[in-house]
């Protein structure tokens, strides 16, 4: 069986080969989480302390965490709990999962080191393996709460740095940029960009006060120049209609019926007797004329009308034929 053996301390991690089953039985059903002692496995693990973290069968199927088992079986796993990544949402899918109790049919086994021995071992806790970590929090509040330090310390002191050595020159560090860093260049930046916003939001509102201004006054404008028009055309319309009233007769009625009894031939003879002066004659005449005329009307009766159907056809005749003869 392989001991996949790992120190976090020093970032050191081990693969050691056990074939005595004597040896490696001390993992017999034991479930991951647990702590075993490691006297067994050789006097050089002497009071060693070792934690499963997993393993892996003779077949390459791993060990699951709250799986009862000392064997393998099939779950339904959606890939919220490992051993299954889903290519899309809501997928699920039966696979084969090895138990979280510790057997013979393993293969290999995950340990942590959580206590140290009397001895070191070597490649894993020797102090010669022990190497400065080069990955260090970045961000400015979380490197004051690794060390402990206050907002009015200096961060930049206590960030991970690395050292690179070459020859014929010195040594020199890098170390990553810290985020979130606020110094003085930082506070002057910020109150720069401030007040650039502020003139932006003043120098815009500036502009369009002067536009709504602009846009007033053009307004007004073309109100009274459209006023204006059509106070011109409403005064056009009461001249129109003012010069055809003097034009047009005074009773139009009258001339129309005028024009429609007299016909045009009598025109030139009606002109000239408007154009000839009239004699005067003495009321006393024409009252005198008049009487004779209404007594004759009244005494004399009207002649009958007769029609031309009671007529007779043959008289026209009569009188053509006495035209002829002598």
């Amino acid at each position: 069986m392989k001991l996949n053996i790992a120190y976090p301390q020093y970032r050191s991690q081990k693969i050691i080969e056990i074939d005595d089953e004597k040896k490696y039985r001390i993992f017999y059903d034991k479930r991951i989480s647990e702590e075993v002692a490691a006297d067994a496995l050789g006097p050089e693990f002497q009071g060693y302390v070792f934690k499963i973290t997993g393993g892996h069968d003779k077949q390459g199927f791993g060990m699951k965490q709250g799986v009862l088992l000392n064997h393998r079986t099939r779950l339904l796993l959606d890939g919220s709990t490992g051993h299954y990544t889903p290519k899309r949402d809501g997928c699920r899918k039966r696979k084969s999962v090895r138990g979280c109790i510790a057997g013979s049919d393993l293969s290999s086994i995950n340990l942590i080191i959580v206590k140290r021995g009397a001895t070191d071992l070597p490649g894993l806790t020797a102090e010669d393996v022990n190497k400065p970590s080069t990955r260090g929090p970045k961000r400015a509040n979380h490197i004051r709460r690794v060390w402990g330090l206050t907002k009015t310390e200096d961060v930049r002191k206590y960030v991970v740095r690395r050292k690179i050595e070459k020859a014929g020159k010195p040594d020199t560090f890098k170390s990553p940029k810290i985020q979130r860093l606020v110094t003085p260049v930082t506070r002057y930046r910020k109150k720069q960009r401030i007040a650039l916003k502020k003139e932006r939001h003043e120098k815009s509102q500036a502009a369009a006060a002067e536009y709504e201004k602009l846009l007033a006054e053009r307004r007004q404008t073309a109100r009274a120049a459209l006023l204006s028009k059509k106070r011109e055309a409403r005064s056009e319309k009461k001249s129109e209609k003012k010069s055809v009233k003097v034009d047009a007769p005074k009773d139009p009625k009258a001339a129309a019926t005028k024009e429609v009894k007299t016909p045009a031939k009598a025109a030139p003879a009606k002109a000239a007797a408007k154009a000839e002066p009239k004699a005067a004659v003495p009321k006393e005449k024409k009252a005198a004329k008049a009487a004779p005329a209404k007594a004759a009307a009244k005494v004399t009766p009207a002649p009958a009308k007769t029609s031309e159907k009671t007529q007779p056809k043959t008289a026209p005749k009569a009188a053509a034929k006495g035209t002829k003869k002598p």
